[in-house]
């Protein structure tokens, strides 16, 4: 009963892990899914994002539709890192033979601010 039970969690977790991104981007935004999937991921190994904000920690994203076509598309997606986060945001379009293209990105970084102890009772 354990072992069926840890397998299904496995499985799931391993879906969800490599597998249910790319599901989930290519049914929510349809063909510029596979686009977005791919920057998502090349983003979380850019050395000039990690060099900045540090190990990623998290992701969040949205989709924005401008006009009453659907032929363009403006998508964003934060990274959480160790030391700040950074927010790309990505214009894309859909070309008259049907493909999505990226026209323009966007990297605003920032860090996060601590502050020290002995300076937290003059606030």
């Amino acid at each position: 009963m354990f072992i069926v039970a840890g397998a299904l969690v496995l499985a799931v977790y391993l879906f969800g892990k490599f597998v249910g991104q790319k599901t989930i981007l290519k049914a929510v935004l349809g063909e510029p899914g596979d686009l977005v999937a791919r920057a998502m991921k090349s983003a979380k190994y850019s050395p000039r994002i990690t060099n900045r904000i540090g190990e990623i920690s998290g992701t969040n994203f949205k989709v924005k539709q401008l006009g009453a076509k659907k032929d363009t598309n403006v998508f964003q997606f934060v990274l959480q890192g160790e030391r700040g986060e950074a927010t790309l945001k990505m214009w894309m379009v859909k070309r008259p033979s049907g493909q999505w293209d990226m026209i323009k990105t966007d990297t605003l970084f920032r860090e996060e601010r601590t502050v020290p102890l002995t300076e937290l009772n003059k606030l």
